[in-house]
């Protein structure tokens, strides 16, 4: 309006940033049939990479996109070698499947178990977000459960309906005092993946050919930048970390009480393997599957929200 003495409106405003985001990344239409392409690529760049694309066939025939679930090699090796039996549930921003529903969570999680030989889970620990706020309640943290049972009484005499609440989620699954020997996870509360989630907001908006390919470069470059850290903590720091506490110690060899999962040599392991790059678009290889349209839109009373919902327990500010 300054510079050209034009007067606009915000929706004109709204379409034409549409129409020229169109023309750089492409629709939503071309985006979605990629999908097959981009899948088989991961697969032959990355061998050993799972990939599972389901579709949803509609009324008139068409094959619409459902869900999409991809690991990378690199990434699920770090995971079962060098890091702790910790897996965080988020549905962050749900492009990848066509709804946030028990259902689709149930599929994912079934090729997850198989993809990381889970079994029935035991000696893994599974957070998620249904217990937001709890770091407040020092019921959490507490290490015995005779330190449990002393805060919970103090919060029954408090306020009695946040004990009732608190019991009824089954302090197993939430504090320390009950958490089995060997879980490697002192962890009660869910910063580890909303911090993911901040990194990734303006990712969000993107078509998703655009989120996965972003998200691949951010795991690649981080993996990369830990690797180095890795190999300065595992050739300097913890050394010297570790004579000072021999010293205090004795000359104990006090490693021998640390869990093998805390030992630089399994550090290095979760930053020993890679993400291998891929091709641009242009050179994915072709398939035979007929390309998929985006998914079938579906109504959700109100105006769809953009920021995490907070729970009742949290700061509100």
């Amino acid at each position: 309006m300054t510079k050209f003495g034009i007067q606009v409106s915000m929706g004109q405003c709204r379409r034409e940033k549409k129409y020229v985001l169109n023309l750089i990344k492409g629709s939503c239409v071309e985006h979605y049939g990629k999908l097959w392409s981009y899948g088989d690529e991961i697969l032959r760049r990355n061998l050993g990479s799972t990939v599972k694309l389901d579709v949803e066939k509609g009324l008139n025939g068409n094959k619409y996109f459902s869900k999409f679930y991809a690991c990378f090699q690199g990434v699920k090796q770090r995971w079962m070698e060098g890091c702790r039996r910790i897996i965080d549930l988020d549905g962050c921003f749900l492009k990848v499947v066509s709804v946030k529903n028990k259902q689709n969570w149930k599929w994912f999680l079934e090729i997850l178990i198989d993809d990381l030989n889970l079994n029935l889970g035991k000696g893994f620990n599974l957070m998620e977000g249904q217990h937001k706020g709890l770091i407040e309640a020092r019921a959490s943290k507490s290490t015995t459960e005779h330190a449990f049972k002393v805060v919970i009484k103090e919060i029954k005499t408090l306020n009695p309906n946040a004990h009732q609440y608190l019991m009824e989620k089954d302090p197993n699954t939430w504090s320390r005092a009950f958490f089995q020997p060997g879980r490697c996870c002192d962890a009660v509360e869910n910063r580890f993946y909303e911090s993911f989630n901040v990194v990734i907001v303006d990712v969000k908006k993107k078509p998703i050919v655009t989120v996965l390919e972003e998200l691949r470069l951010y795991m690649m470059d981080r993996l990369y930048n830990m690797e180095l850290k890795g190999q300065q903590w595992g050739n300097h720091i913890c050394l010297e970390i570790r004579d000072k506490v021999n010293l205090l110690k004795n000359k104990r060899d006090v490693e021998a009480y640390v869990n093998n999962m805390y030992s630089t040599t399994t550090f290095r392991k979760a930053y020993s393997y890679i993400i291998d790059p891929m091709n641009g678009s242009d050179m994915w290889p072709e398939t035979n599957y007929t390309p998929l349209l985006p998914p079938i839109s579906r109504s959700i009373p109100g105006r769809p929200t953009t920021n995490r919902k907070k729970s009742t327990t949290e700061n509100k500010g």
